[in-house]
């Protein structure tokens, strides 16, 4: 199954081990070098939907176990979600920046 990022923004994240909705697709994080997709970034669901939250949690690629035709079922705890949040400490953007 091939999907766009822009068909990847519409789905709702699902945790495995409750069957929690942790909210949507927001970004992507690639590795230039290998070429590939690193991790998911997902914005949790507001009274607004999932465009206006700074708050984003990081999924590796790793632990995605299926996209589906409206959600992506993912196999992460959920201490392991509040641990991964992007906007906390070093957020993603400086995780994963190039060398300089």
């Amino acid at each position: 199954m091939t999907v766009s990022f822009s068909e990847l923004r519409a789905k709702e994240v699902i945790r495995l081990c409750d069957a929690e909705n942790i909210g949507c697709v927001s970004d992507l994080i690639l590795d230039g070098e290998k070429g590939c997709i690193c991790s998911l970034c997902v914005t949790p669901v507001s009274g607004l939907g999932c465009l206006f939250s700074a708050e984003r949690t990081v999924i590796a690629w790793e632990r995605i176990r299926c996209i589906g035709r409206d959600t992506v079922l993912v196999d992460v705890a959920p201490e392991e979600c509040c641990k991964n949040r992007c906007g906390e400490g070093q957020g993603w953007r400086k995780r994963f920046s190039r060398k300089s």
